[in-house]
């Protein structure tokens, strides 16, 4: 199991408010990265990532005075060791392939879901974990030039890997459908706990729900396991 040592730092560059805080939102809410400052043009940035040194900064391209593109230029004239990802309403030709040619770990075209922005985040894990050797052989040269979506979706700051693992671990193992309550009593935890784990499963094509009648209440939602090979088998 991979223990992350340290938070990677983040920078936020964007000078629209309410788009910074959702960006700030969903870097924060992702393990193992920390939001460490936010800037609203081109030379704040600049100043910023000089003293601060992030490890990554989410760059608008679309920023007042020195525009996107002319900041990743300075970054990379400056030799400065930080990643970028690119976030733009520019989808033109030219503005894409510059930002690549300038090395970007990803290019996001606005408006586009939180959860494209935690697939950014996480590719640029993979990047960072093979870039963390002193030499690379071939299979490490691909695997740094990939870019793979990854296969399941990034795991929210609050949910535990081990507690993920024990939940869908007793999820697979069971003949049926089991009720959050089920889940929670077997494994330890609280029912509402629990249901976050069943949730997120649902979510990244890993468990079913449906709600069944249940007494005079309101019905009750029970959750049964999909296999990876029924997954892959629903996706064909």
């Amino acid at each position: 199991m991979t223990t992350i040592a340290h938070d990677w730092r983040v920078l936020v560059v964007e000078d629209d408010p309410i788009v910074a805080r959702v960006h700030h939102h969903v870097v924060n809410g992702a393990r193992g990265f920390e939001v460490v400052a936010i800037a609203r043009s081109g030379n704040q940035a600049l100043e910023m990532i000089e003293n601060l040194r992030p490890d990554l900064v989410l760059l608008d391209l679309g920023l007042p005075g020195v525009g996107g593109i002319e900041l990743l230029r300075q970054i990379r004239g400056a030799r400065l060791p930080t990643e970028v990802i690119a976030v733009t309403a520019a989808s033109s030709v030219d503005t894409i392939r510059a930002a690549l040619h300038l090395g970007v770990v990803d290019y996001l075209v606005k408006p586009f879901d939180p959860e494209r922005l935690r697939s950014s985040l996480s590719q640029f894990l993979r990047r960072m974990a093979v870039l963390n050797g002193q030499q690379l052989e071939q299979g490490g040269v691909d695997a740094l030039r990939s870019t793979a979506a990854p296969k399941a979706r990034w795991l929210p700051k609050e949910l535990q890997p081990e507690r993920l693992e024990a939940i869908r671990g007793m999820l697979s193992a069971s003949d049926g459908s089991l009720s959050a309550e089920d889940i929670g009593d077997a494994v330890g935890v609280a029912r509402v706990t629990a249901r976050r784990y069943l949730e997120y499963m649902v979510s990244v094509g890993q468990a079913d729900c449906a709600s069944l009648p249940f007494g005079r209440g309101r019905p009750r939602k029970v959750y049964t396991y999909i296999s990876p090979e029924s997954a892959a088998r629903r996706r064909i």
